[in-house]
């Protein structure tokens, strides 16, 4: 399996989350398991190609719509997002990382049982559920989508990949896998709720049977098919309950007005074809034996009462201790250090803000992380700890002129920056000494960036000499003379240095070289050229200040005093140099 977007394992994004495996590969985006290192975490880092094809028909808007969508869904089914940006041009989130594989990877091991099935399909539509409940559909509910933790129980389930969500019954362009899409929708029609209905109960029908209803995969074969023509679940396996396979088969094959309208009706119905436990009993009649008396009777019951009684306390005590304390940590990375306090309290949480942490995406103030995750289990009016962003982290070139190379790198490696070492001569910093450092002192860096500094060579044994105002044969000469040699040549306008003549050198003049060094010149092209302005029909007065505005020198024959100029020497629209003769006649 090879990325879409080109980028290696190994890559650190936004310098900070560590690709170490490629996850899931799609048509347009990339899904890596990464660490987090700052907060030595796994991490899902899911990385959009805007060159691929589906991206090109699908907006990169899109992308940033998909992390605040999850991100505005705090639910412990629902993965949660910590962070979001851009890698160069390629918009990535990052994404809670569940660590046993998607229900695609579970179904090619064969079906599932139907109460493993049951459990999983439970935890989807309460996930789906809280995405109902704000007005967003996911529209593209598949095996895929699903996530399923390891070592994990109410939230062992997690629903991914809401870029195709939209809010209410938007019915935008279809992108969505054709054999968990209602037919309705494949018709054109509007997305609702009522159609991630269609999806979960196909995809529990297939997690039952082993495969979908329809054997269609694509949207033409898959539109030609009559939802009326699915089979019963227990055609395929009889294990199935009865009751179950009808609720699945009535959510596949019903019509939008009769099918449950959301994720909490279907769990209803689930629910209620589920929730009948029959006992069996045993089939071989038992010896017969005397009635016990009242005072027995009595007894017994007594005992049995007290008996019950002590294990309900048991149980009850057990409960709370393990689970009846605990809830499901609520999102609070939406809000910031100002608010974080009032809306923990209003959600029955304290709140302790832990120390700050650099970001180079999430601006200061606002929060990073907490603890407990989004969606793991706390207690009751219990404290979560969150990690508030102080935004970018820069620091300052320090001057580090007339330091030592050993001082000057141990000063540089404080900041966390790339040193690089070169040399130049100075006829004023001792040799060995730091002369400059390119980004400058004083200039703001972030962590990670290149700072070359610059070492004297001590004096140099040549100086470059003042070319100015030499032609570029005589200049050469003397480079050659002195033992230098001409460089990089560069042209440029001039209204004091005559064309084909030295304007200035790099190194500038009188600087030091060694042997050998090449020196840049910039050579005169002349006076820059002007276009001419069109100064006929005017009166003389008026044109010669005009063409002279230009820096045009202007000669003037009147035939005739007060008349207006009828001719001019070059033609409006050509360009001359500043300093050219114009001459100008009036009549």
């Amino acid at each position: 399996m090879e990325p879409t977007t080109g980028i290696e394992l190994g890559t650190v994004v936004d310098g900070r989350y560590r690709l170490r495996r490629l996850i899931a590969s799609g048509g347009m985006a990339d899904v890596f398991e990464a660490v987090d290192t700052r907060l030595d975490r796994t991490v899902a880092v899911k990385l959009i190609s805007p060159d691929s094809d589906a991206a090109r028909t699908f907006s990169l808007d899109a992308f940033d719509h998909e992390a605040k969508t999850i991100a505005a869904l705090s639910h412990p089914n629902v993965v949660a997002v910590f962070d979001s940006g851009r890698l160069g041009n390629a918009p990535y989130i990052v994404m809670e990382h569940a660590d046993g594989g998607s229900l695609r990877d579970r179904l090619n091991r064969g079906p599932v049982p139907p109460g493993e099935a049951v459990t999983i399909i439970r935890q989807v539509l309460e996930g789906l559920q809280a995405a109902h409940s704000k007005g967003i559909v996911h529209r593209d509910i598949k095996p895929e989508n699903i996530l399923l933790k390891e070592n994990a129980q109410a939230d062992r389930v997690k629903i991914v990949d809401f870029g195709l969500a939209r809010s209410g019954d938007d019915s935008g362009p279809l992108m969505a896998t054709p054999a968990y899409v209602a037919p309705e929708v494949l018709r054109g029609g509007k997305v609702t709720t009522a159609g991630d209905v269609y999806s979960v109960a196909v995809v529990l029908y297939e997690m039952l049977c082993g495969r979908t209803p329809f054997a269609a995969t694509d949207f033409e074969s898959v539109m030609r098919t009559s939802p009326e023509q699915a089979p019963s679940p227990r055609e395929f396996n009889p294990d199935v309950p009865a009751h179950l396979a009808q609720a699945v088969l009535a959510a596949v094959v019903a019509p939008p007005p009769e099918r449950p309208a959301d994720a909490h009706a279907f769990a209803r119905e689930i629910n209620r074809a589920t929730g009948n436990v029959t006992q069996v009993m045993p089939t071989d009649p038992l010896p017969a034996r005397a009635a016990p008396s009242k005072r027995q009777r009595w007894k017994a019951r007594s005992r049995l009462a007290a008996l019950t009684a002590i294990a309900l306390l048991a149980i009850v005590a057990v409960w709370w201790v393990g689970f009846g304390r605990y809830v499901s940590a609520p999102s609070l990375l939406d809000q910031n250090v100002d608010t974080v306090a009032n809306y923990a309290a209003e959600q029955g949480f304290e709140v302790e803000i832990g120390d700050g942490q650099y970001s180079e995406s999430v601006p200061s103030g606002e929060l990073l992380s907490q603890s407990p995750d989004v969606g793991d289990r706390v207690k009751q009016g219990g404290t979560i700890t969150v990690t508030p962003s102080l935004g970018p982290e820069r620091f300052t070139v320090p001057d580090l002129s007339g330091k030592s190379r050993q001082a000057a790198a141990e000063e540089l490696d404080r900041i966390g920056v790339n040193t690089t070492f070169d040399s130049e001569y100075s006829d004023t910093v001792p040799e060995g000494k730091v002369i400059r450092t390119d980004p400058s002192r004083g200039e703001e860096i972030r962590s990670g960036s290149d700072v070359t500094v610059y070492l004297s060579d001590g004096r140099s044994p040549l100086q470059v000499p003042d070319l100015v105002n030499m032609s570029e044969d005589e200049a050469e000469e003397r480079l050659e003379s002195m033992g230098l040699e001409m460089g990089d040549e560069e042209e440029s306008y001039s209204d004091t240095i005559p064309e084909g003549h030295i304007i200035s050198t790099s190194p500038a003049a009188g600087q030091g070289v060694s042997e050998d060094a090449e020196i840049d010149v910039v050579i005169s092209e002349g006076p820059e050229p002007v276009e001419v302005p069109d100064v006929e029909g005017k009166t003389m007065d008026e044109a010669t200040r005009i063409m002279r505005d230009e820096g045009f020198e202007v000669k003037q024959v009147t035939l005739v005093t007060g008349g207006y100029v009828f001719k001019q020497s070059v033609e409006a629209g050509e360009e001359r140099p500043r300093g050219t003769e114009i001459w100008l006649w009036s009549r």
